[in-house]
């Protein structure tokens, strides 16, 4: 069976916040970590991405740097990688711009989430819709089919709940964090892991493998201790 490998690669403040307490609230633009997204998804053959965070942003991101779209060429792989929305309940909307762009469509989502939702048909038509579980997902079942679909190169864009259901069922191998220089405060703004955390004894730990700087901002790359 294909060996799938997932890199989290996700963006946060010195103070430790992907977003600010509104996550729909503008922010600048940031380039060179444009850049550095762009190469760690071109690597992708399938991104996974929250349902929170498709809700606030509306659209998958997708690779239109030539060198990278000719890198994924030569690799065998198709022109963007697929997006694959986690979602328990299905609370998703088919008229946001995801659903027009020009990519493969996956949804993970729970039979809880697909019964009775009037959102499945019109879903259906747009997305390859996937039971994994009754009420939670069944993350070896999710990477089961990956592998039997021929993914062998994951990247997981967030956000925090995504992430922590990542890290409880031992799939991260990687991370690529990047440090803005700015600190958005702020109790209730979302962190990069979330969900129930962790006791001391049973955290997860992590090897720092590389670091690069660029200007104030910071990339570290830690690979997983398992």
């Amino acid at each position: 069976m294909t060996t799938i490998q997932t890199t989290l690669v996700l963006a946060m403040t010195a103070d430790g916040k992907i977003s600010a307490v509104d996550p729909k609230a503008p922010r600048d633009s940031d380039p060179v970590d444009q850049v550095h997204l762009e190469y760690q998804a071109s690597l992708a053959d399938l991104i996974l991405v929250g349902a929170g965070t498709m809700r606030a942003e509306g659209q998958t991101f997708t690779i239109r740097n030539p060198e990278l779209l000719a890198a994924r060429q030569i690799r065998g792989q198709s022109p963007q990688p697929i997006t694959c929305v986690v979602t328990r309940s299905l609370d998703l909307s088919s008229d946001w711009a995801f659903f027009s762009q020009d990519v493969e469509r996956w949804i993970f989502t729970t039979k809880a989430g697909l019964e009775g939702n009037s959102n499945k048909a019109s879903l259906d038509k747009v997305a390859d819709l996937i039971e994994l579980g009754d009420r939670e997902l069944d993350w070896n079942r999710a990477y089961a089919l990956m592998a039997e679909r021929n993914i062998q190169k994951v990247v997981a864009l967030g956000g925090g709940s995504l992430t922590a259901t990542l890290v409880e069922a031992g799939r991260i191998d990687d991370w690529w964090l990047t440090i803005w220089p700015v600190i958005y405060g702020g109790k209730d703004a979302p962190t990069p892991v979330e969900g129930e955390g962790f006791i001391p004894h049973a955290a997860p730990h992590l090897q720092l493998i590389e670091t690069r700087q660029v200007g104030s901002e910071l990339f570290l790359h830690y690979q997983t201790i398992k």
